[in-house]
């Protein structure tokens, strides 16, 4: 997949597909610590910007995705510090303080990153149209005959389209159902 970051920075397709893959799921990450969306963003890109300045290897994919996954939480960090915002959040999540119950935070938040990258993966697999339907019913929240307007459609091909995009999610996601069903339990 993508071990060595001397790869990243000399073939950019290797970059783009990791960059593609993780930058959802890693601000999604990140707004969980600094809860302001464009401080998220921004937290991110610069850790993908350290990355290609890196000269080090990884051992899997899985060994660079953790390397991603603990820059951006300390980028968080530093950034919480930097701005001074609630002391109360800082003890809570300091690496080097943790307990028990911030490991399980962190082990949490990085599931439901990753559940959260499966399913937009998911979306962007679906038919171009279906897919188009399906995110301005359930991302844009548009009620059918909003969609029929916009895409000058009759409202059964919208009512067709999202239980086509419904059965196709169904299967997709088949796998990841039971870990969706963990990740809800355990959220707030």
């Amino acid at each position: 997949m993508f071990l060595d970051n001397k790869g990243l920075n000399k073939d950019k397709r290797q970059f783009d597909v990791v960059f593609r893959q993780l930058y959802q799921p890693l601000c999604y990450f990140a707004f969980n610590y600094l809860k302001d969306r464009d401080l998220a963003e921004d937290v991110v890109q610069g850790v993908f910007l350290n990355l290609l300045n890196l000269d080090q290897t990884y051992e899997s994919g899985n060994h660079l995705k953790q390397y991603l996954y603990k820059s951006v939480r300390n980028a968080c960090l530093n950034e919480i510090n930097r701005l001074s915002i609630h002391e109360e959040i800082i003890d809570k999540i300091k690496p080097d303080e943790y307990q028990a119950d911030n490991e399980a935070d962190f082990f949490q938040t990085v599931v439901r990153a990753e559940v959260y990258r499966e399913i937009i993966d998911a979306i962007e697999s679906l038919p171009k149209e279906c897919k188009r339907i399906f995110k301005m019913a359930y991302i844009e929240n548009l009620d059918n005959q909003e969609i029929s307007d916009k895409l000058a459609i009759s409202i059964n091909t919208v009512k067709s389209q999202k239980n086509n995009a419904k059965k196709r999610l169904r299967i997709i996601l088949k796998d990841i159902y039971p870990l969706v069903f963990f990740v809800l339990l355990w959220t707030e």
